[in-house]
């Protein structure tokens, strides 16, 4: 989830949960929400670790020990001591160290939601959990709690905070029930081919709870649908740009297109390289990360040849993956060296 939507969400939790009457410390609802959104972005703060090395803070650091549910008491007194700080409120640190703690609490649950995974045990293991119902930027789930957090800068709301976060547990509830509907059309594509050793994933898509990507997983290879449980969008042949593929990507449920992707590509001359390359040491650290690996691509020219991989989790047709990383060499006497491919296309060695 986006560092933004974890704050709005922090300061609504903490707007709701913790009514300004009867309590000890005098915060207007302007102050709770700031303590709420200050102390759920806190987790985040792992970012600066990409600074040091972009490679290991993707597959270790991130939503690492700052999102341990082991070490939140202790994230919990220290953003909570600060807190008590910056609000001159030395004396109430405690009470300061509560709310901090719930709004962490906030952020972590809201990540465990997407599909990159949490190292909730962190650093007594490094499982990573996920729920895999939403998209890691999801739109409506961001309005539900801008609405929650706008009104709740009112000293008497309309609109209940706690109202916004029940609509939340339902919107969720939605995704849920979308991702098992999902499921039972990638078990239908795996009953109608045979593949009784296959396994399906269901993963939330950009836009809509209703868009999602199908991953049946066999051997070395993947068959991947998008489809949309609302019937689909209609697009016509002559639109183009962004929106349209993005629409024309996702299909009626009833009538998935199905497209097999392989880990190591399907050119004769390139999987035994492929495979012999992916087990490279320099991989070590993507290998533990991806949990659908693919060939995204070789690059041959004449200084330089590479083999690039990706995570099929973060493949989209209308849009370039943000993961890629792989092996390069200037040439075939000399060693090959891990890279990241930029955004803009451009190989950055690591």
């Amino acid at each position: 989830m986006d560092t933004l939507t974890h704050s709005l969400l922090g300061g609504v939790a903490i707007r709701a949960a913790f009514p300004a009457e009867g309590s000890r410390v005098s915060l207007n609802n302007r102050q709770r929400l700031t303590v709420g959104a200050l102390a759920a972005a806190f987790p985040d703060i792992d970012y600066l670790a990409s600074w040091v090395d972009p490679m290991v803070y993707l597959t270790r650091w991130h939503r690492g020990v700052t999102h341990s549910l082991v070490l939140m008491p202790l994230w919990a007194i220290v953003v909570g001591v600060l807190l008590a700080l910056l609000f001159r409120r030395r004396a109430h640190w405690r009470y300061f160290s509560l709310l901090a703690g719930t709004a962490v609490l906030t952020h972590i649950f809201s990540d465990l939601i997407t599909v990159y995974g949490t190292q909730i045990l962190a650093p007594l293991s490094s499982w990573r959990a996920s729920f895999g119902i939403t998209f890691i930027i999801d739109p409506w789930f961001t309005a539900i709690v801008l609405a929650g957090f706008v009104l709740g800068l009112r000293d008497r709301p309309w609109l209940p905070p706690s109202l916004f976060l029940g609509a939340l547990v339902a919107y969720l509830a939605l995704e849920s029930a979308m991702k098992l509907q999902s499921l039972t059309v990638a078990e239908d594509h795996i009953q109608r081919h045979g593949l009784l050793e296959a396994h399906a994933t269901a993963l939330p898509q950009p836009f809509s709870p209703f868009n999602w990507k199908l991953v049946v997983g066999w051997d070395d290879h993947y068959d991947v649908a998008y489809i949309n449980l609302a019937g689909g969008y209609s697009v016509g042949v002559d639109e183009t740009g962004f929106w349209a593929e993005a629409r024309r990507t996702y299909r009626v449920a009833d009538r998935p297109a199905w497209q097999t992707f392989s880990r190591y590509g399907v050119e004769p001359g390139t999987i035994d390289l492929a495979r012999r390359l992916w087990r490279n040491h320099q991989l070590d650290y993507f290998r533990q990360f991806a949990a659908f690996p693919i060939l995204y691509r070789v690059d041959h020219a004449s200084n330089h040849e590479c083999l690039w991989f990706t995570d099929l989790r973060y493949v989209l047709p209308f849009m370039t993956p943000p993961f890629r990383y792989g092996l390069c060499r200037t040439d075939r006497q000399t060693d090959w060296h891990l890279y990241r491919l930029t955004m803009q296309g451009t190989p950055q060695r690591l």
